[in-house]
């Protein structure tokens, strides 16, 4: 590969996104294609470059050798890729500061709204900053930051892809709910048990795959009943709403949207649990704006928190 063609850099783009899964079959979501053109383009690419690339099996995937070396140089090349489509179109925009950000949907009802205020302070802060805002997978979030595509994102935390770190923003309390006219509505709830869960039909998200609830985890990806999915927050609110189906939701974003109000939270001291949302980006050196931007947002999470605590009763006398 003395010189790089437009193949080439397609087979290498396929290869980061295999890598940022962390396998094959993960990875086939995102690429919207079967496993075997999956192989068969991981394949190719070794051919290419003349090396193995990832060991692949029942073991597990990883990076041979020459596969991280390779993924570190494609890495490199992507985001100077990125940088000179970015000063081309910076030739036809004002100048300023630029701040791409990825992030996933339903953050507006989190508690305070961290990110619009950390945004609305980023700008006083730096006049002229140009913000773009991109409602992506998480996965699709880690590859683009890794690429230098975006500069940052806001994920619910998972392990975090090679390359990457992250900073921890707060808890997001999640819970499965259904709507009027499901079996599990009202009093039935309570009785719900473990094995109900897998009988149910349920709406899968893009998410579905990191829950840390382990018995919920188990009914959606272990699951016998028929399954729907969504590609959003709110598609799986409003599949939840027609009564049909139960589906994982954060608590905050029903208890902030009226048409949600009819929803029931089925069992909440079995079935709830938190997430962890966090600032991901690259690992090594941040930009000032990326430091300021993790300030902010810092700053406004500790803001709602001290807005929602209680005040102390004074002592009795």
């Amino acid at each position: 590969m003395a010189s790089v063609s437009d193949a080439e850099l397609r087979l290498l783009r396929v290869f980061c996104v295999v890598v940022a899964a962390g396998g094959l079959s993960a990875a086939t979501a995102d690429l919207q294609v079967d496993l075997s053109t999956v192989s068969r383009q991981i394949k190719e690419l070794e051919e290419r470059v003349g090396a193995r690339l990832a060991q692949r099996g029942r073991g597990g995937f990883a990076l041979t050798p020459a596969g991280q070396q390779l993924h570190e140089v494609a890495l490199r090349l992507f985001g100077a890729l990125q940088s000179f489509h970015d000063d081309l179109a910076g030739l036809a925009r004002p100048s300023g500061p630029l701040l791409r950000l990825g992030i996933v949907d339903a953050l507006l009802t989190a508690p305070g709204a961290p990110l619009a205020s950390a945004l609305a302070a980023c700008a006083r802060a730096m006049p002229g900053l140009q913000v773009q805002l991109q409602t992506l997978r998480p996965i699709e979030i880690e590859r683009r930051i890794l690429a230098g595509e975006l500069e940052a994102g806001i994920v619910a935390a998972r392990a975090p892809a090679a390359g990457l770190v992250h900073q921890c923003l707060y808890a997001e309390p999640n819970s499965v709910y259904v709507g009027p006219g499901h079996p599990w509505h009202g009093a039935a709830g309570s009785r719900v048990s473990d094995a109900d869960l897998g009988q149910a039909e349920w709406v899968v998200d893009p998410y579905s795959a990191d829950l840390p609830h382990p018995a919920v985890a188990g009914a959606i990806t272990g699951r016998r009943g028929a399954t729907t999915h969504a590609d959003s927050i709110e598609g799986v609110a409003l599949l939840v709403a027609s009564g049909r189906y139960a589906g994982l939701l954060p608590d905050h974003l029903v208890q902030g949207c009226a048409a949600l109000a009819g929803l029931h939270r089925v069992r909440p001291e079995r079935f709830s649990y938190t997430q962890d949302i966090v600032l991901t980006m690259r690992r090594g050196k941040a930009s000032a704006l990326l430091r300021l931007l993790a300030r902010e947002l810092a700053a406004a999470t500790a803001n709602s928190r001290a807005r929602r605590k209680p005040a102390s009763r004074p002592a009795p006398a």
